[in-house]
């Protein structure tokens, strides 16, 4: 009877560890915490883009926030891409947008994430000394991981669509693809 007791009492307090370490593992899902960033990483020109310009590197921020969805996110993106070409022309992009970030539900040590936003990019060209703001869109796929309780890294591919074609005399669209390493900082909780 008294052994009973024993295992009884060993089983509550590992039953109540187990659910302790459960609780703790959910509070340390980084994703779940808002994040501002940067990256840094080649920003290359593709289709008709490419004509005109060559691959640089490019750099930019980013901040996210939670909505009461949990696997998604709200971002908000800003950078800066310069080009250049052997030629004359020259291109520099500011693209801001906003976006929605959805990670996927993979039970893996790297989070996978794919999102879709729109919003607006400077556009400068030279030798023209052309300046204004086209619309623009943006798809894009990114894996993380943590590297510490407030940092993690992490790849990013995106591919921004910059509307230009609605002006007059213009032929063709902006098409950019960047790739950049990530660097996460997770913001609030413990």
């Amino acid at each position: 009877m008294k052994s009973i007791r024993i295992a009884a009492v060993i089983a509550i307090i590992l039953t109540a560890s187990g659910e302790a370490f459960a609780q703790r593992r959910a509070s340390t899902d980084y994703f779940l915490r808002p994040q501002a960033g940067v990256w840094f990483g080649p920003v290359t020109p593709v289709y008709t883009t490419h004509d005109e310009v060559d691959t640089n590197l490019g750099g930019g921020v980013y901040f996210r926030y939670n909505t009461p969805y949990q696997p998604l996110k709200l971002g908000f993106d800003a950078s800066y891409q310069r080009f250049k070409s052997e030629g004359v022309n020259e291109l520099t992009l500011w693209p801001v947008y906003g976006s929605m970030v959805y990670r996927l539900p993979i039970k893996f040590a790297l989070a996978f994430q794919v999102k879709a936003g729109a919003g607006g990019a400077s556009v400068e060209i030279k030798p023209d000394n052309e300046s204004q703001w086209d619309p623009m869109g943006m798809i894009g796929i990114e894996t993380s991981f943590p590297a510490g309780r407030y940092i993690n890294i992490g790849l990013r591919i995106d591919y921004l669509f910059i509307y230009e074609s609605y002006l007059p005399g213009a032929t063709h669209n902006g098409h950019i693809v960047n790739t950049g390493i990530t660097l996460y900082f997770n913001l609030g909780g413990k």
